[in-house]
């Protein structure tokens, strides 16, 4: 009997050990998420690193024409490997647009 018992709650603790919680805090600006890329997957790690270096590049001149800002704003979003003419597309254009814009 009384092995029985020491080997279930051997069983138990061994079992509690192995269960794990793994959580992804992503800020709610996190605009990889917004367009639909999933924390932890090669996409998002892409999206990310194609943001950064969107960001570092900086803003554009004053004078360079909202055509041209448009244009550069869609092949960033196609870089980053979102479907064009879906939401998230449209979204990734409009927040491209908006940090390549000119104050």
């Amino acid at each position: 009997m009384l092995v029985r018992l020491i080997l279930i709650a051997a069983t138990a603790a061994a079992l509690g050990a192995c269960a794990s919680e793994t959580r992804v805090v992503v800020a709610a600006s996190d605009p990889c998420t917004a367009y639909g890329f999933r924390p932890g997957t090669t996409a998002y790690a892409q999206c990310q690193s194609r943001e950064l270096a969107a960001r570092q590049q900086g803003r554009v001149i004053v004078g360079y024409p909202d055509a041209q800002i448009m244009a550069d704003s869609q092949a960033a979003c196609r870089s980053y490997g979102i479907v064009p003419a879906s939401a998230g597309f449209d979204q990734c254009v409009q927040r491209e647009f908006q940090a390549r814009r000119p104050v």
